[in-house]
């Protein structure tokens, strides 16, 4: 930057879920590639930027609130970049129903993004490649970080906008992946977590997840290579099997599983296959592994017997973790025009009462791990106490899953520590260091 000249600064805002935010950490990148300073304050920035999510409805509510307080608040002569899913649901409309922003950039845009927000900004643009490959500021603490390993999808869900906003299922090479992480290991990250619309999915010159978990977990410095968001139908026996004897893959497997009847599975688009058959083998392949999954309460044509096969699969499931959604009709996803829509009321009531059941069976299943020994990663300070260290063992990913706060002798953030599991609640647990003075080292 020539001297005297002004330093420009930006702010951004990443909505969604875990794959936006590693969206976010390259627009990062771009930004700071093109000399623009990152600022935490949106009042002193002279571009806002907001990465927007519209799989449903709440989110778009969400995107547009944060889009509309950002531009009452800006500095005079300040720009505002609305990115994302936003505008690739609907740009046309957006481009008459929000005259706040300055730019409106569709995910195709991106490949000329540089060159749009040097445009706007009145600067000199750099050419950084594909999106895929430009530098990342993680937003995340720097001992773990979340690896995308692939875009869009092949499904065809009746409920799901993702291949329309997001396209059809393209998969990033086992080389430039590896290239990726150990960049990010050689910079201080201990976790990665894998994520992709369908994870299981992934295959790339005959190669498979398999083959990418191994070459990852030879990345010297990594501990954990956590897998998230893996469609039930690719988790096979020979998969789940070679995943299990892979040296750091901790025992975790997050799957969305969406419904229990097989006839609202086959109205969603979805395999009709027995999910606690799945749940059952899963288990015997990979003795041990912590489940996560997703279910969908309130799809059209849900009846009372559909909802309590739900009800059952919880109670005999006993997943680790639960997520449970309502249904959301979104156009022009097929499901929105379904006939025998359920009630709101009746799909937030039969939300409520799944989540109700999980409760007690996540109450259960933390105090059985009472007395029990685990290497924790130390996240930081708890949200409400910041003199009280929080961590994660291999059971519970981050964002998503409980938390174990630390009794007695607080460890630093970012090691891994020897716990001893102290009590009990539904969703956290408390721990203390077994050694106050060792730390796990890195392997």
């Amino acid at each position: 930057m020539a001297r005297g000249q002004k330093v420009l600064k930006a702010f951004m805002v990443s909505l969604g879920c875990a794959k936006n935010l590693v969206d976010s950490e390259r627009l990062l990148g771009c930004l700071t590639g093109l000399g623009l300073v990152v600022t935490d304050d949106p009042k002193a920035a002279d571009l806002l930027m907001v990465n927007t999510c519209a799989f449903i409805e709440p989110a778009v509510k969400e995107s547009i609130e944060t889009i509309l307080e950002l531009s009452q608040g800006k500095k005079k002569g300040a720009k505002l970049a609305v990115v994302g899913c936003l505008p690739s649901r609907d740009l046309a409309a957006l481009v008459s129903d929000l005259p706040e922003a300055d730019l409106l950039a569709t995910r195709a845009d991106y490949p000329r993004l540089p060159q749009l927000l040097a445009n706007l900004m009145n600067l000199k643009a750099k050419p950084l490649g594909p999106f895929e490959t430009w530098s990342r500021q993680l937003s995340t603490p720097p001992w773990r970080a979340y690896l995308k390993v692939a875009e869009g999808c092949d499904h065809r869900c009746a409920y799901c906008l993702i291949p329309s906003l997001r396209g059809p299922l393209a998969t990033r090479s086992l080389a430039e992946l590896t290239r990726e992480a150990a960049e990010l290991v050689a910079g201080g990250v201990v976790e990665l977590t894998l994520v992709a619309q369908d994870l299981t999915a992934w295959c790339h010159d005959g190669q498979d997840l398999g083959d990418l978990v191994s070459a990852l977990a030879a990345i010297n410095g990594l501990k954990w290579a956590r897998l998230m968001y893996a469609y039930p139908e690719r988790l096979t026996e020979k998969l789940v099997r070679r995943l299990a004897q892979i040296p750091r893959v901790p025992p975790y497997l997050d799957l969305p599983i969406q419904h229990a009847s097989p006839r609202i599975l086959k109205r969603m688009g979805r395999p009709a296959s027995d999910p606690l058959a799945l749940v059952k083998r899963l288990r015997e392949w990979w003795p041990g592994v912590a489940l996560r999954t997703t279910l969908m309460v309130g799809f059209p044509g849900e009846d009372e017997s559909d909802f309590e096969k739900m009800v059952a699969l919880v109670e005999e499931a006993r997943f680790d973790h639960l997520g449970v959604f309502a249904f959301e009709p979104e156009e022009p996803a097929p499901a929105a025009r379904f006939p025998h829509q359920v009630p709101r009321m009746v799909a937030k009531k039969r939300r409520i009462e799944l989540l109700k059941r999980q409760r007690k069976i996540s109450l259960a299943n933390n105090r059985a791990r009472v007395e029990a020994e685990y290497d924790v990663l130390v996240e930081g300070p708890a949200e409400d106490s910041p003199l009280i260290m929080t961590g994660r063992a291999y059971f519970q990913a981050p964002e998503v899953d409980g938390l174990i706060y630390f009794d007695g002798v607080q460890p630093l953030g970012g090691q891994v520590v020897r716990a001893k599991v102290t009590r009990a609640q539904a969703y956290d647990l408390a721990a203390g260091l077994v050694d106050e003075s060792a730390r796990v080292g890195r392997e």
